[in-house]
């Protein structure tokens, strides 16, 4: 297990306390049940400080029945070199659909962004940052932590040069466009106009299977995360594979349903499941059952749009994170709209007819003809 200096830890967790985390969402204390923000009879009723009633936020209604916005739709003329990108991502790397280079870039994002710390930062020390390092510092996938990146980073690598982008904007764009991929990921906002990384990610930093809960409550700290963000952040695992913890088990996904970004992980995680083809990490099992973080571990089995929208948040602070957020450009319009997995479920279970019914539809211009 990886050891972490007490004064570095004390530095990270204080400095942390001084963050606002939820900014981008929240206004109110989504933890306190008593929140006056959100009355049983209020907004989405469920008392917890949400509004769910929109939880992909923005989705487009752009007339054609698909939810998919072109440079006809642009309105904002720095927005419209980036529908290339997103189509060159969506389409030439994930070829429409929730694959492995998909869920890939959604780890990526995490792995890129996840090396930030508060605690460095305040000592005036590299600190990590949503800046792209991943594809630009050749030595940083070499890392043990990030094995298994190397094949989504070597295919994400020459996009910078080829659009004349940084690569924190175009791994960080794969991030979002990867979790859109996966029916029922929400539409995240896509920001643009990142800087060049500034240094080499610091190591030792990314949370990991063997770590306690303890220490993963510290780390998430110092990123800036509160424990709800760090929870709905976990739930990326809905469409994850595992394919080193135990590598005689390479390929096993995290819940059953891993072609669908929905809840199931949550209550398969905490209740366990005798699906032999999922695979439970012993940190998420941990997560799931610990005094500090079974509450919101809880909060989302079964409960989608409370879901949705926290991850929304979640993944955005993420995407900015060590970024100054104020000299970034909102490109949202270019994110298709999300594919809503309400209707395509019957008795529980989503249709398999109806999700590939739903994927040619609103995928459309990104699938590769079947042969």
């Amino acid at each position: 297990m990886r050891r972490f200096s007490v004064t570095l830890l004390l530095a990270s967790l204080v400095l942390s306390a001084l963050a606002k985390p939820y900014s981008v969402r929240q206004t109110t204390d989504p933890t306190d049940p008593t929140d006056p923000a959100d009355p049983p009879d209020g907004p989405d009723g469920d008392g917890d400080g949400d509004d769910d009633t929109n939880a992909d936020g923005n989705v487009p209604d752009l007339g054609d029945g698909n939810g998919i916005p072109d440079v006809s739709n642009a309105t904002n003329p720095q927005c419209v070199p980036w529908y290339g990108i997103r189509d060159a991502i969506l389409g030439g790397i994930f070829q429409g659909r929730c694959g492995d280079n998909s869920r890939a870039a959604v780890r990526l994002a995490f792995h890129d962004a996840g090396t930030f710390s508060l605690g460095l930062q305040g000592l005036g020390r590299p600190n990590g940052a949503a800046d792209g390092s991943m594809i630009w510092d050749p030595t940083e996938v070499t890392r043990t932590e990030n094995n298994g990146l190397q094949n989504i980073v070597g295919i994400l690598k020459p996009l910078p040069a080829q659009f004349g982008v940084s690569p924190g904007d175009i791994l960080h764009l794969a991030g979002v466009l990867g979790v859109l991929a996966c029916p029922g990921g929400p539409r995240i906002d896509a920001f643009v106009g990142r800087p060049l990384p500034l240094n080499v990610a610091p190591t030792d930093r990314l949370p990991n299977p063997e770590d306690p809960v303890e220490l993963l409550l510290a780390k998430f700290e110092d990123m800036s995360f509160s424990v709800r963000s760090m929870i709905a952040l976990i739930g990326a695992h809905s469409t994850g594979k595992q394919r080193f913890v135990d590598p005689a088990r390479n390929g096993s996904s995290f819940d059953s349903t891993v072609n669908v970004w929905d809840v199931d992980f949550y209550g398969e995680t905490a209740h366990g499941t005798t699906d032999p083809d999922v695979f439970t990490l012993d940190s998420d099992r941990f997560l799931a059952n610990n005094v500090s973080t079974i509450m919101e571990f809880h909060r989302y089995i079964n409960n989608q749009p409370d879901w949705d929208e926290d991850y929304r948040a979640a993944h955005f602070q993420m995407s900015t994170l060590g970024i100054n957020q104020s000299a970034l450009i909102n490109c949202t319009e270019i994110m298709p709209a999300s594919i809503n997995l309400t209707t395509l479920t019957i008795n529980g279970t989503v249709d398999p007819d109806l999700l590939e019914a739903a994927t040619q539809k609103y995928r459309a211009p990104w699938l590769v003809p079947s042969s």
